[in-house]
């Protein structure tokens, strides 16, 4: 059986593409392939907007949408929040679909079913919190980890790896199978769509998130100069504020055979307006994005939808406005900016000059207030006042929620390799999932009132959800039949040679630790977890060592 999932074996084929340069290709080489006529470009007249320099006008931009409601009762646990993107019906077709996959390829089905695949990703976040150089460690005599070999056997685990699979290819059509992510598609779509259930924040941040992968056998890498991980797949993403993932879409690049008319916003500008078309319209949601996005008739378009933007602009974008340039602020000093308004759709651009000038477009955000900052000053070696228009403040305090996701994502992720690049995309979204799961978790405590300590990190909230995906409506395993094991082989060195571990009686044994409860998943699930009559002994928080429990 040819193997498709790669255990420890190093990014061989990383320098494939050595060139730096190197951009993927989207479109055949083939003259021979049917492409449609492309229709006619979509250019937008210079003179359509008229650029005026007078004081704008703020529009009333008072936020009329579903308010994020903070009446939790109580707490989920960190399964629920989990379940609320990944859910029992999801996991039900991931499991329907492998069974199926490994029939078709192997002639024997790998019979697995809910239950295990929730335990395959408990093992999977378990890696993530106590990361390794390989797969086989978990499971090697010396650097085993027990939370995760003890589970399954690293056989059963390699197993259900290369036998993942998303939906059944017996009854994919010829027309599905044009869209590069078909395999992965019934996926993508339902978690997108738990996603959209999250009630939407007020201000939203729209810019692309990279998914690392280098090999060398997907048609939708990307390479993204100054990314901390510049290979990789490329997802136009839109959050909140605060992190949460709102709407994604994996980038696709151009589909063979087919060319897409080019419409009078561009590519980037296309993206913004399908990442806010789930956003409800009339409603005065915000959005921000760089220069990549930002163009007028972008800005425009969401006005029509009732939705405003903010966003740095580069100076081609916007035509026939003459703004001051670079050189004639520098002479101002530090904090100078200019001002213009479009005519007829009221829109602001702003030029402000810091250690360099920076453009900025919005259709509610101006330069007033002004507000001062203190900045550093190279010159003078001492802390001076800056005026900085309102319009950078409100860009800088709400852009960075796409930035603060990728944080989180990449904490806590253990990079599983594997020869099909579709499941590096599965496992990024169930790094997601916990990370949209964990701030729900934030957002219900901070209804509660909760202080920070009585409140889980993300570790510990990984820890927790690894173990009830583990370990709810899992039964006691039964010990091996057979001959017992004569122990472990010691070797000359090792930790356990006696030679080499100091005497028992010159060492007082350690003191005992009292145990945590395990997950209130577990405690509650009626499975394994019965009080046992067993043999009294001294309780060692009790003053006279012992408590009664009727």
């Amino acid at each position: 059986m040819e193997r498709d999932f790669e255990m420890d074996s190093d990014d061989t084929d990383a320098s494939e593409m050595d060139k730096e340069n190197h951009q993927p290709i989207d479109c055949p080489a083939n003259d021979d392939v049917d492409v449609k006529p492309q229709p006619k470009k979509n250019t937008v007249p210079r003179d359509r907007f008229r650029w005026l320099k007078k004081e704008f006008i703020s529009p009333n931009t008072d936020f009329s949408g579903s308010e994020i409601t903070n009446d939790a009762t109580s707490l989920l646990t960190p399964l629920e929040y989990f379940q609320k993107f990944v859910t029992e019906d999801m996991i039900e077709t991931l499991t329907r679909n492998t069974n199926e996959y490994s029939l078709q390829k192997n002639g024997t089905s790998v019979n697995t079913n809910n239950k295990e695949i929730e335990k395959m990703l408990g093992m999977y976040l378990k890696m993530g919190l106590m990361q390794m150089s390989g797969v086989r460690m978990y499971w090697e005599t010396d650097t085993r980890y027990t939370p995760v070999s003890d589970v399954m056997s690293r056989n059963r685990f390699q197993s259900l790896l290369t036998s993942l699979h998303f939906i059944n290819n017996l009854t994919v059509s010829e027309m599905e199978k044009k869209d590069k992510l078909w395999k992965l598609r019934p996926w993508l779509n339902s978690f997108r769509e738990r996603c959209l259930q999250v009630v939407p924040e007020e201000h939203n941040s729209v810019d692309e998130m990279m998914i690392p992968f280098k090999g060398r056998f997907s048609n939708i890498k990307q390479y993204m100069r100054g990314k901390p991980h510049p290979w990789g797949f490329k997802l136009w993403v839109r959050t909140g504020i605060s992190g949460m993932l709102c709407d994604f879409d994996v980038y696709q690049g151009s589909v063979v055979g087919i060319r897409q008319a080019k419409s009078e916003l561009g590519l980037s500008g296309d993206v913004v307006m399908k990442l806010a078309s789930t956003l409800p319209e009339g409603q005065n949601y915000k959005i921000y994005a760089d220069n990549y996005f930002t163009c007028v008739p972008l800005v425009v378009k969401l006005l029509e939808r009732g939705i405003h933007y903010v966003g740095t602009a580069r100076q081609v974008r916007l035509p026939n406005c003459n703004l001051e340039d670079e050189k004639s602020l520098k002479k101002k000093g530090r904090g100078s900016f200019d001002v213009r308004v479009e005519g007829n759709h009221n829109i602001c651009a702003v030029k402000w000059y810091d250690n360099r000038g920076v453009t900025l477009v919005s259709s509610f955000a101006g330069p007033e207030p002004v507000q001062k900052i203190q900045c550093w000053d190279k010159a003078t070696k001492t802390i001076i006042d800056v005026e900085r228009p309102y319009i950078v403040g409100t860009y800088n305090k709400h852009m960075g929620g796409v930035d603060l996701l990728d944080s989180f994502a990449a904490k806590y992720k253990f990079p599983m390799k594997s020869h099909r690049w579709y499941i590096y995309i599965f496992w990024h979204t169930i790094i997601l999932a916990v990370i949209n799961g964990w701030l729900l978790y934030k957002r219900d405590c901070k209804a509660l009132k909760m202080t920070k300590k009585e409140i889980l990190n993300r570790r510990r909230f990984q820890a927790q959800l690894a173990s009830s995906l583990i370990l709810v409506n899992t039964h006691n395993t039964s010990p091996k039949r057979g001959q017992p094991s004569s122990g472990k082989t010691v070797t000359s060195g090792s930790p356990l040679d006696p030679q080499k571990r100091p005497s028992s009686s010159d060492v007082s044994p350690p003191a005992k630790r009292s145990s945590d409860h395990p997950p209130l998943d577990v405690r509650k699930d009626m499975i394994a977890h019965f009080p046992v009559k067993t043999k009294r002994g001294r309780c060692r928080h009790c003053n006279n060592g012992y408590t009664n429990t009727l």
